[in-house]
């Protein structure tokens, strides 16, 4: 019984690293994903207007 419930105990311990890692993991990449989407919307604030007048598409309204 107490063999039982020491290994039941290190199971629950070992699943909570895990997810404490996935969502560590998890994390990092949606902090990536939202600094690559920064650029991105600089860089398309910055496009230039197709007509060459030198006006700048508002992509953003």
């Amino acid at each position: 019984m107490e063999m039982s419930i020491a290994s039941l105990s290190m199971d629950m311990a070992m699943a909570n690293t895990q997810d404490a890692l996935s969502i560590g993991m998890l994390k990092k990449s949606m902090e990536s994903s939202e600094a690559a989407m920064d650029i991105i919307t600089d860089m398309l604030g910055d496009m230039p207007s197709p007509d060459g007048r030198g006006l700048l598409l508002d992509v953003r309204a």
